[in-house]
């Protein structure tokens, strides 16, 4: 048994074709077949069952999947932390973020990159779900995103580490002009009848959603992916919409005096929590172990939520 063998089934099992796990790994698909075979014919099971539809684990394959990652685990614990008592951090740290939160993530990536500079810092911006879906393949070592209840059932297999001083909810921002605009508070059933433009966003998306199903219906405008035009929408006084608490901070401080924020009260699924995720599969590369530490002590000496009010 060969440890390319082990992670070949374990890409595999996870892309469910040998075409897009040859995709990922840069093998040919014949040589990835070839090794698995060869396994199955070295164990005495079969690993797959082959279809058209994909290749499935087998009750066999899936034991020697769950050993396969304990094996890769160890192996690759053992070469980070050699790394890191080298203190030779080099190679590649991969990150997404929801776009809420890419402003922030500038600092703390700039004094990495000072102290670090041998490494490659590759930064996407991702929707939650996505961002969630690039930890579970693989394809990311850190996400960063907004947790609240809708993402129990997606961040199986993820470990999620919140940043304690970033905690957000829901709130409305109207133009100054508005007649909303004499409270610094509302409720939810105020907001019924006004008309609502709001970001096309996983987060703002399930907060609609359970508004919904919870107060009543919402009337919608339009939703977008497009920031200057909900921006817009609100400056004009068309309509009002929904964003956590320190958007202003992130992208409207020049808008302050046209823009207020109203805290919404009584809605307790407004709360969100800030954090990373990553994989219980797979060992952090010392490059997002070192990465990490920077993000925390950012996050320790900065209270966004204090700025943002």
């Amino acid at each position: 048994m060969q440890i390319e063998q082990l992670e070949y089934v374990i890409e595999v099992a996870k892309e469910r074709t040998i075409s897009n796990a040859s995709k990922n790994l840069h093998v040919t698909q014949s040589a990835i077949s070839q090794s698995i075979s060869s396994l199955e014919e070295e164990l005495g099971v079969t690993l797959f069952n082959r279809s058209r539809t994909g290749s499935i684990p087998t009750e066999e394959g899936r034991k020697v999947i769950e050993k396969g990652y304990e094996i890769l685990k160890i192996i690759q614990e053992l070469k980070e932390d050699l790394q890191l008592d080298k203190e030779t951090i080099k190679g590649e740290l991969k990150l997404a973020s929801s776009p809420t939160f890419m402003t922030y993530l500038l600092n703390p990536l700039a004094k990495y990159k000072e102290d670090y500079p041998p490494v490659d810092i590759e930064m996407k911006e991702q929707e939650t779900q996505e961002v969630i879906n690039s930890v579970k393949k693989h394809r990311i070592d850190i996400g960063i995103i907004a947790n609240h209840n809708g993402l129990k059932d997606l961040t199986e297999d993820l470990d999620f580490k919140p940043f304690t001083l970033l905690k957000g909810e829901m709130q409305v921002y109207v133009n100054k002009n508005s007649p909303l605009a004499i409270y610094d508070t509302i409720t939810p059933q105020q907001l019924i009848n006004q008309t609502i433009v709001m970001y096309n966003g996983d987060y703002v998306k399930w907060f609609v959603n359970d508004f919904v199903e919870r107060i009543g219906p919402l009337k919608v405008l339009f939703s977008s992916n497009n920031t200057d035009v909900i921006r817009k929408a609100v400056l004009n006084n068309l309509a009002i919409t929904f964003s956590p608490n320190w958007y202003i901070q992130n992208s409207e401080i020049q808008y302050k005096d046209r823009i207020k924020m109203i805290r919404i009260t009584n809605h307790d699924p407004s709360k969100i929590i800030y954090g990373m995720v990553y994989s219980k599969k797979k060992v952090l590369p010392a490059a997002a172990v070192k990465f990490i530490q920077y993000l925390e002590v950012s996050f320790q000496t900065e209270d966004l939520n204090t700025k943002a009010r």
